[in-house]
């Protein structure tokens, strides 16, 4: 397939394309020549190669299926990459019961504008398999997400994880991503749809592990004008991203600041949370570390100092009143501390002082 062309056919509500031009990266149709993408006949030769007697492959039209789980920012922005450069793409959000997004009326006029497909159940792709699921949540959603794929026989050949942190793979034959961008919605009065996505380090790839299932990612990714690479040095990347989220997310939340805040008036403290990392992942994440510079300090402070004015998600959703990743980020380095019979006071501090908080904000709700 030499773009990426048309997806398969699911029969669900369609917003109406308003526009191909204006409010900023994820309203904008790549003008730049798109890569190659994953031949169509080879998608449809995996997938009809799925054991499955109760599942059928989803029409593919000459193009691969595409479902995008999860309308947050980055589920967003996805979807409308992928519905500009030409094809047809379905994004879910939550269920009718959970919705509750603020910002939902910012995701339906990029998908208005964009031409995305928006669904909230699967009532009309059951009992499919579909080639490309990319899957954008919270990690503490990930498991609801994964019985809801199941329960309405929705199977993902290769499933594409997009999320903070560390957890326990759930899905066969998946593909981790790490992405060092940044997202955030910034309304635009008067132009294009009204909003856009605003991209911090968008020149960056999403960088994946080094299978063959993470080379379909990467041409497909980059058939719609997005980076990506399967890269043989992936440990490394989740690695420094982890420690990047990790010195700085939750800690975004006890400063009530931005990232230039962080550096500005937390220091001491992030360097208390990176001698930690190092001391208790070294072992579980072996792999990683005999990958790691040895300026390895520099490159991740230097990292975090590229994010600028930007607030970490885990602040914004703290702000915006949404749970939070705690477990995957520092709750992981005090869960692996645990196991090995190690310490870990500075991340344990930071976990109480941030669920103090949440309870303090939840109390004002009610």
């Amino acid at each position: 397939m030499p773009s990426f062309g048309a997806f398969a056919s699911i029969t669900a509500h369609r917003t109406t394309s308003t526009s191909t031009s204006g409010g900023g990266s994820s309203c904008t149709r790549p003008q730049r020549p798109r890569a190659s993408s994953v031949p169509a006949a080879l998608i449809r030769t995996a997938a009809a190669a799925v054991d499955s007697t109760s599942s059928r492959t989803m029409p593919d039209n000459g193009g691969p299926s595409v479902l995008v789980v999860g309308a947050g920012r980055v589920g967003t922005y996805l979807a409308c990459k992928f519905a500009q450069a030409g094809g047809r793409v379905i994004l879910k959000g939550s269920k009718p019961s959970l919705a509750k997004y603020a910002l939902q009326h910012h995701v339906d006029s990029l998908c208005a504008q964009a031409g995305v497909e928006f669904i909230r159940e699967y009532t009309e792709c059951r009992d499919q398999i579909v080639d490309f699921v990319f899957i954008s949540v919270k990690t503490y959603d990930l498991a609801a997400v994964k019985a809801e794929l199941d329960e309405c026989n929705v199977r993902p050949r290769i499933a594409i994880l997009v999320h903070n942190g560390i957890v326990s793979p759930l899905f066969d034959k998946s593909v981790r991503v790490v992405i060092p961008q940044s997202y955030d919605f910034v309304e635009t009065p008067g132009e294009g749809c009204g909003v856009k996505i605003h991209v911090k380090n968008e020149e960056k790839p999403w960088v994946m592990p080094a299978t063959a299932e993470a080379r379909e990612v990467e041409a497909l990714l980059r058939g719609s004008g997005m980076l990506g690479e399967a890269d043989p040095n992936f440990p490394y990347g989740l690695m420094r991203k982890f420690f990047i989220n990790g010195v700085a997310n939750l800690l975004s939340i006890v400063g009530d600041c931005d990232c230039n805040g962080l550096l500005a008036n937390h220091a001491s403290r992030m360097e208390d949370l990176y001698r930690e990392f190092t001391a208790v992942l070294k072992v579980p994440h072996a792999d990683a570390f005999a990958m790691l510079p040895e300026d390895f300090h520099e490159v991740v402070f230097q990292g975090l100092a590229s994010y600028g004015t930007h607030f970490p998600s885990t602040k914004m959703d703290f702000d915006a009143g949404a749970a939070l990743e705690i477990d995957s980020l520092n709750g992981y380095v005090c869960k692996m501390a645990r196991e090995q019979g190690l310490i870990s006071p500075a991340n344990d501090a930071l976990v109480d002082e941030v669920n103090a908080l949440i309870a303090k904000r939840d109390a004002k709700k009610n």
